[in-house]
């Protein structure tokens, strides 16, 4: 991928759809043609089909019996005008050949050319007639080998679970162009400016070609009108009459425009690594939310939080056993303001939460912490090693989760 190319990971959401759509045509395919089997075997009849190749082979017999005697009459015929061709005068004898003798011979060999022709017609027919009957006799054994080696209780398993798997497929579809919709609503004006940028830069290339042009002129030009023409060329085109300044000015322009496609790769990459986390459960670090800046503000932030995730996360929230003192109330004092829409712990007397809260959601990968520390000392546990800590900011009122998109106000 060059390096402003849309991030991949944009391209595979944007090609998930097509896939599994891919996927689930060929699965309904299937499960078409294996429904058309089981039906087919089971409307089946083995004793009918037995029947008819009994018919059958009992036809192709008498039409080979037919075949053969047929043969030997159309060999009698060719024998029978092989001698009366030997009876006909030679052609050198022409005087010979209009004796009442030799109009009989003429006429007869006649009459067995009709009769071969005719023989030949009827035999070719009869073979015709014998091949079909000899597929169809063997079509229909293995139609019979076909039905004994068809298993149906596999089959049926096997049509339950490609339904069932088309069903899934189907919420996978859903699923992803849904997924696929939201992002391209979030990142809409992102492309928009990738799309105006990338445009911007093509025109700036193509200055620089057109420059390199002049300048490439300029040095196959024979004398100095020749330079000065091409000079004035360059002005009118591009308001300056030096091609290496536009080169100059239009190189500037380009990696300021890259730079800011780099900007709007992060971005689009940043959003769309949210839509790809999933999130189930946020273990907060109780003690940070109480502070805006230096300044300790108690439950407020936490409060108008805890209601806004209630719809959306099962939340649990941890604070230090410092808290108490703090807010000059109890355990349950703490619970009751939270509410019961989240899970409220404080942490044993003269202890921080810190391992509590990276205890808690260490095992579920789709568990996150909600935080502003970084547990750099304690990197051995795989919820500090995979990132999954999410970071906030209290300022004016505001409880603000970039990551989670969420933008709360409290009093």
């Amino acid at each position: 991928m060059a390096p402003n190319d849309l991030p991949a990971s944009l391209q595979v959401h944007r090609s998930r759809p097509a896939k599994i759509a891919n996927r689930l045509a060929t699965q309904r395919e299937l499960h078409g043609k294996l429904g058309q089997a089981i039906e087919h075997y089971k409307s089946f009849d083995t004793e009918l089909e037995n029947i008819r190749v009994h018919n059958l082979d009992e036809t192709a017999n008498e039409l080979s019996k037919k075949i053969a005697d047929k043969d030997k009459i159309q060999k009698k015929i060719f024998q029978e005008l092989r001698e009366v061709k030997s009876r006909q005068s030679n052609p050198l004898a022409f005087w010979k050949m209009f004796t009442p003798e030799q109009r009989l011979l003429r006429a007869e060999v006649d009459r067995l050319a009709r009769d071969i022709s005719a023989s030949e017609k009827r035999l070719k027919n009869d073979k015709d007639a014998l091949s079909r009957t000899i597929e169809s006799a063997r079509r229909a054994r293995s139609n019979l080998k076909q039905h004994a080696n068809f298993n149906l209780d596999n089959s049926e398993r096997l049509y339950s679970e490609l339904g069932s798997e088309i069903k899934r497929l189907e919420e996978d579809y859903a699923t992803a162009s849904a997924e696929l919709s939201r992002i391209e609503v979030t990142i809409r004006s992102h492309i928009q400016e990738y799309d105006r940028l990338k445009s911007s830069i093509a025109t700036l290339n193509a200055d620089i070609a057109a420059a390199d042009r002049f300048d490439q002129e300029l040095s196959a030009a024979a004398n100095s009108y020749e330079r000065a023409q091409i000079h004035q060329k360059c002005e009118v085109k591009f308001g300056t009459r030096s091609p290496k300044y536009v080169t100059k000015d239009r190189s500037g322009q380009i990696r300021s425009l890259e730079n800011n496609l780099s900007k709007i790769n992060r971005r689009i990459s940043d959003e769309i690594r949210k839509f790809d986390r999933k999130i189930e459960y946020l273990v907060i670090d109780g003690n940070n939310t109480c502070y805006e800046g230096q300044s300790f503000i108690g439950l407020r932030a936490i409060s108008a939080l805890t209601a806004e995730l209630a719809s959306r996360y099962k939340a649990t929230v941890v604070f230090d056993a410092s808290i108490r003192s703090l807010l000059k109330t109890d355990t349950q004092g703490i619970e009751r303001a939270l509410g019961s829409t989240v899970s409220t712990y404080v942490a044993p007397t003269k202890t921080a939460a810190d391992e509590y809260i990276l205890k808690l959601a260490n095992e579920n990968q789709n568990t996150y912490i909600l935080s502003n520390d970084r547990y750099a000392e304690y990197h051995e546990y795989d919820v500090v090693k995979s990132g999954r800590c999410i970071r906030f900011m209290i300022a004016d009122n505001k409880f603000m989760i970039n990551d989670i998109d969420i933008l709360v106000n409290f009093q």
